[in-house]
């Protein structure tokens, strides 16, 4: 549905994507992930067609550089800051966005169903929730029935509910045989809603496989920091034994777990399993920059 070959863009003596590949089958999703300036909206503007570049991008065969308005036609297109009209209701939006795409009234309003807003069809955008404006954004990027949909970082500014909800709607695309690519710096999310994960450092490729094998050798561990219930002396032995790719430790009155993200829940249901109350817990993530150089020294910089 989607291929990229050896894409590059510059930017005077600045080289923003450098020889990026890709391809992705009907029912498939890709994750492009990268620190800020990584190149991975460069890349998204170029497979779209906002951006000249030199290369080769086809959606279902259409030549993009050649036949822009026709490749276009495929393409559902969820930008990073998706811009709606405030005072607008939901239900007027999605009529607004349908007739700018030439899809009936009633696909419309099927669409605003379809995104779990009906009972907020009445609402002002300016009113609804960040979880909210995204489910309206990719509605409307849906209304024409795109067989691909490329969504710009998805889940900014989401809270972990939104982002949950998130995933359930992109994985609902997916078993509808959409082909999806997003981009995102949330490593975490990235085994859950992705088949295949592209790396990106500087428009470089750093890693290119499927995402499973990208959360158990590239992602950085999270970190757990757990207050427990008077255990903690039962509780490290017991956590030190599971965590052999991570370490525990101990920070005052917290125990600190470093994990691979995958395992934070089997981290907390051991704990429970065991008897061992959490009184209060945080996480933090590591940055996407760690797992970057991570990969860059497990591959070498080549793939």
């Amino acid at each position: 549905m989607l291929r990229a070959e050896s894409v590059s863009k510059r930017y005077g003596k600045v080289t923003a994507l450098d020889g990026a590949s890709i391809e992705i089958e009907a029912g498939r999703v890709t994750a492009v992930i990268g620190a800020n300036g990584a190149g991975k909206t460069t890349l998204i503007k170029c497979i779209v067609g906002l951006l000249k570049f030199e290369g080769r991008i086809a959606i279902n065969g259409v030549d993009i550089s050649r036949h822009g308005k026709a490749a276009r036609r495929l393409v559902g297109y969820l930008p990073q800051n998706p811009a709606f009209h405030a005072d607008l209701s939901v239900a007027e939006t999605a009529l607004f966005y349908g007739g700018l795409k030439g899809v009936p009234a009633s696909r419309a309003r099927e669409m605003v169903e379809t995104a779990g807003l009906e009972a907020h069809a009445d609402k002002t955008v300016g009113a609804l929730s960040g979880g909210m404006r995204q489910r309206l954004a990719l509605g409307v990027a849906l209304l024409a029935d795109p067989p691909l949909l490329i969504l710009d970082e998805p889940a900014a500014g989401l809270d972990i509910s939104a982002r949950l909800e998130l995933r359930r709607l992109v994985g609902e695309q997916r078993q509808a045989g959409k082909a999806i690519l997003l981009s995102t710096h949330w490593l975490e999310d990235v085994p859950y809603v992705a088949d295949e994960a592209l790396v990106l450092d500087h428009g470089k490729t750093v890693f290119q496989g499927p995402a499973t094998q990208l959360a158990t050798s590239g992602a950085p561990g999270s970190r757990l920091y757990l207050r427990l219930n008077g255990h903690s002396p039962d509780a490290i032995p017991l956590l030190q034994g599971m965590t052999s790719t991570g370490s525990v430790d101990r920070s005052g009155d917290w125990v600190v777990v470093t994990c691979p993200a995958a395992d934070k829940a089997r981290v907390v249901e051991a704990l429970v399993d065991a008897g061992i109350g959490i009184l209060d817990f945080r996480v933090e993530e590591a940055p996407v920059d760690a797992a970057v150089l991570r990969l860059q020294a497990t591959h070498g910089g080549e793939l």
